[in-house]
């Protein structure tokens, strides 16, 4: 079983790669059952808040929260029970099957030397069948398409049974088909399996459809948290990405659905 800190809370975050702050002062928090999604021009900070949620780097200044407890305070493995990153994509170097990959979400359970068990197996099993990809198990992960190999990400994370799930523009070399299913699994793990579902994307319009809350960022400060409707308003829009934008409700959701003029 995954450690079940689910609640993320972020206190005045600071961060800079050099003597200039690139992060200044972030606080917000996201929470189990629901797909939080930041959005932003190149270069607002959403990649390396990504990293210090991660705790691949550390902060200047501020501190993360797993259900109150300092993320500082995890070890690296203990704290790879408890969140993934999933990447926008991943280079292997070698022909690993799929079902090879999904199964390295178990690492942090065992030795290096340990074997998986039957209830690994079980697991990895589970994760396959919930993304759908069964009948691709014992293909080579490398001979997939983009898609199907975001899936099979998707699928080590879900092996690696943690609560927190940390995705990094997850459909940014995906077709439409693909972009649409990936966006419904993400709300899925979090609506149905109550998962902390962290997002980044450049997408607008399926941030608008599937997000439950959004985080507008600009120059590494936020600039308004909401639903889509407080988000996606024609004269931010256009303010922030520096390019006239229209906003229209979608024809079957209301949802708003953003469009250069």
């Amino acid at each position: 079983m995954s450690e079940q800190y689910q609640n993320v809370t972020i206190e005045q975050l600071y961060y800079s790669y050099s003597d200039t702050p690139f992060i200044h002062d972030l606080s917000f928090d996201f929470k189990a059952g629901e797909l939080f999604n930041v959005v932003g021009p190149n270069g607002a900070g959403k990649t390396t808040l990504l990293y210090l949620l991660g705790g691949i780097i550390k902060p200047k200044a501020g501190q993360i929260l797993l259900d109150g407890m300092p993320l500082s305070s995890f070890k690296r493995q203990a704290l790879a029970r408890i969140m993934t990153i999933i990447p926008a994509e991943s280079n292997i170097a070698f022909d690993f099957t799929v079902y090879d990959i999904v199964s390295m979400g178990r690492y942090p359970y065992h030795s290096p030397l340990e074997s998986l068990t039957g209830k690994d197996r079980e697991i990895i099993g589970e994760a396959i069948e919930q993304t759908g990809l069964t009948k691709y198990e014992h293909k080579v992960f490398n001979r997939l398409s983009s898609g199907e190999r975001q899936r099979v990400l998707i699928a080590r994370a879900l092996a690696q049974k943690t609560s927190i799930l940390l995705m990094d523009e997850p459909t940014v070399h995906l077709d439409i088909h693909y972009q649409s299913d990936i966006y419904r699994l993400a709300k899925s793990l979090a609506h149905d399996k109550n998962l902390s579902v962290f997002m980044i994307s450049h997408d607008l319009n399926y941030t608008s459809m599937y997000s439950d809350r959004i985080m507008l960022m600009h120059e590494g400060r936020i600039v308004k948290i909401g639903i889509p409707d407080d988000i996606f308003q024609q004269e931010l829009l256009s303010n922030i990405y520096g390019t006239d934008l229209s906003v229209y409700p979608h024809p079957k959701t209301g949802k708003p659905t953003i469009w250069p003029d």
